[in-house]
């Protein structure tokens, strides 16, 4: 894959190569963690591509070689995620940005090298196929923060892995090796640093010959079956979320991560 100019600062930036699109996050000096602005662009840089017959295929991956994405821009959160509404409000961008990949009529591939953490993580479950170098990691930081993970992003996880792995990387908020997170269904596959452009390119040159109505068929009908019938209960689970964000541990654990200190958590 042709990597993105080193002085384009257009964040996500989405180019096209034949019939594979591809949307890097852009920010590799913070580990392509994504500020606001970033998460608001994902939809509309999908959108291009959602009626131009020529795109077979996407793959998301991070600028800059050696990170998929950190997750969130916790340096902006004392600044515009510090009331209860504005969370709620960030919260909606992400998911937005979720489900603008997991809606893409074409396959999504993430490509994913170092850490995958956070809404990082969010952005690859809502792909279709997860391919992950061996450097990289995973893990959901929520519970360090005393943030909820929005309930829509944990429908995607909980589609890749079981309930009880799902309550084990939320309650620890541990770190994964690239081979663990294979065992527990976290991502499809595995391959050495080195071999990581070439399987992409390899994956997208299969999915690119197989028939483009199929495979939309396919990843239409699996989203739909797959998602949880939990409806009924999202405002309960929307009103835990908002308790979190109003409490005192939530802004400890920011203020702690700014610090890089350990958070001292009060359960208040």
């Amino acid at each position: 894959m042709t990597p993105p100019p080193a002085d384009t600062t257009e964040n996500p930036l989405l180019s096209v190569r034949g019939a594979a699109a591809e949307l890097w996050l852009n920010a590799p000096a913070k580990k392509n963690a994504l500020p606001l602005s970033a998460w608001q662009a994902v939809p509309a840089r999908l959108d291009r591509l959602r009626e131009d017959p020529a795109i077979r295929v996407c793959i998301v991956r991070g600028a800059g070689g050696r990170s998929f994405c950190a997750g969130a821009d916790i340096s902006e959160f004392e600044a515009i995620r510090s009331t209860p509404e504005a969370a709620k409000h960030y919260d909606a961008i992400n998911v937005a940005a979720f489900k603008a990949l997991k809606t893409l009529p074409v396959p999504v591939i993430a490509a994913i090298e170092g850490p995958c953490l956070g809404g990082g993580l969010g952005l690859a479950l809502a792909c279709d196929l997860r391919i992950a170098a061996r450097s990289a990691y995973f893990a959901i930081p929520a519970a360090r923060l005393g943030l909820a993970y929005p309930p829509e992003a944990l429908g995607d996880l909980l589609e890749a892995v079981s309930p009880s792995d799902a309550k084990a990387l939320l309650f620890t908020a541990e770190r994964l090796s690239a081979e663990k997170a294979l065992r527990i269904g976290l991502i499809n596959e595995v391959v050495e640093d080195t071999e990581l452009d070439r399987r992409i390119e390899l994956l997208c040159a299969t999915l690119c010959a197989n028939a483009p109505l199929s495979l939309k068929a396919a990843k239409r009908a699996i989203n739909r079956l797959a998602a949880p019938a939990a409806a009924a209960e999202l405002d309960t689970l929307f009103e835990d979320a908002e308790t979190c964000i109003n409490s005192a541990d939530y802004r400890e654990g920011c203020r702690a991560f700014l610090d890089k200190r350990a958070p001292r958590f009060t359960g208040s």
